[in-house]
């Protein structure tokens, strides 16, 4: 690994020892490096659902949208808590680990319209990847993707409305710059694998390699 990976990596350790933690999910006190206080563990799913295939690549998520951890995601996405993506990346950096991303990787999040964007002020999915590129030591490219179209919530529709909602829906913005690199593409709920799958597609198209795609969560499996 290389000098500057490793030394991001100690550095981000350090600094999960030092900060202040509190539950994700509530705000109760957690040990240093926590994610869940105890009350929370307690009614907490953290093993890693099975994982799937989408399009032919491996999709992994580091744990069940259930429970208090469906209650972190919904503060992080919709509480205006960006603040939350530290510790949840502690979770999704198990699950990038098996996909075993080659040195010099780069992950991509799925994007948000800009209309989106200006009404939440962040990505969650891009604040997750920024951490665990930051943990792995990989690079980052937060704009690679972009939504071309401002789709319409994908909660409450069904399987069929989910693909139809997300066809065509993205493009890489520089083809030259993700050509015949290896992209994790990085989301934060997986449920159909509609959007993961359309955003696969994209890169594909662009000659990227695809080596997988990380969630936080997946649900309805």
């Amino acid at each position: 690994m290389p000098r500057s990976a490793a030394y991001r990596r100690l550095l981000s350790r350090l600094l999960d020892l030092l900060s202040p933690r509190t539950c994700v999910a509530c705000d109760r006190d957690v040990a240093a490096g926590g994610v869940l206080c105890a009350a929370c563990s307690a009614h907490a799913d953290l093993s890693a659902p099975a994982g799937l295939v989408l399009d032919g690549i491996p999709t992994v998520a580091a744990v069940a949208y259930a429970g208090p951890l469906a209650d972190a995601i919904q503060r992080f996405k919709y509480g205006a808590r960006p603040d939350l993506a530290a510790q949840l990346a502690l979770l999704a950096a198990a699950a990038l680990g098996r996909l075993h991303p080659e040195p010099g990787s780069v992950l991509v999040p799925v994007p948000l319209h800009p209309r989106r964007l200006a009404e939440r002020g962040y990505n969650q999915s891009a604040l997750l990847a920024k951490q665990l590129a930051r943990r792995h030591g990989l690079g980052f490219a937060p704009l690679a993707l972009r939504r071309l179209r401002a789709t319409e919530h994908q909660v409450g529709r069904t399987r069929e409305q989910r693909w139809s909602n997300v066809t065509a829906a993205f493009a890489v913005r520089d083809a030259r710059a993700l050509a015949r690199r290896q992209v994790v593409l990085v989301d934060d709920v997986v449920t159909t694998g509609a959007t993961a799958t359309a955003c696969i597609r994209s890169l594909s198209a662009a000659s990227a390699r695809v080596a997988g795609v990380v969630a936080l969560a997946r649900a309805g499996h």
